[in-house]
């Protein structure tokens, strides 16, 4: 029996290996996720600055629309990436942080808020998610995480999604709630 457990295990040692004469015992490098080709495309973006507005809604008291929006992607690092949002040039400011974590591809948003009106109350910030399976190389789905349901319960539903159209210098940045659009923003590359 000892003898029987032996060969089977050289069997399936050959096997793995490609049978006999194979030699070769380099491990196979995994793909690349979806998640990490999208990060690698929006690092390959650094830099750049993009403009544009709001698609959606056509509310006109909603503070991001009727107005332009101009997104930099900056501060980047092999495990970070800052995409700064301005409204109306630079009077308001947030930014969208994209962080490679343990779980996954994180999306955290920090609000500056208005630097014209210092007096107004401090803006919420720290909200975000972590992209689910849908995403691809270019698209990715941030579902709310359990911080933003405990410090935002209305958010809990909110499900962001950002899509680069890299041939046509097109970025979009996306937000729905109990599955209902709530805002989308379409900004294009600066030559």
């Amino acid at each position: 029996m000892k003898k029987f457990v032996t060969l089977l295990a050289l069997s399936i040692l050959f096997a793995a290996c490609g049978g006999e004469g194979q030699t070769d015992l380099t491990p196979e490098v995994p793909a690349e996720t979806p998640q990490e080709l999208f990060f690698n495309n929006l690092l390959a973006l650094c830099g750049e600055e993009f403009v544009g507005g709001s698609t959606y809604p056509e509310d006109d008291d909603h503070a991001l629309v009727g107005t332009e929006l101009r997104v930099h992607i900056e501060t980047c690092t092999s495990d970070v990436i800052n995409v700064n949002l301005f409204r109306d040039s630079d009077t308001w400011h947030a930014t969208w942080i994209l962080e490679k974590r343990e779980n996954g591809l994180h999306l955290y948003h920090d609000h500056i808020g208005d630097k014209d009106y210092p007096e107004e109350e401090e803006p919420l910030t720290g909200y975000g998610g972590y992209a689910d399976g849908r995403g691809s190389a270019t698209r990715q789905y941030f579902p709310a995480d359990d911080h933003t349901a405990e410090i935002l319960p209305e958010a809990s539903t909110n499900v962001w999604m950002m899509d680069m159209d890299l041939e046509n210098g097109i970025f979009v940045y996306y937000l729905e709630r109990h599955d209902e659009p709530r805002f989308r923003a379409e900004v294009t590359l600066l030559d």
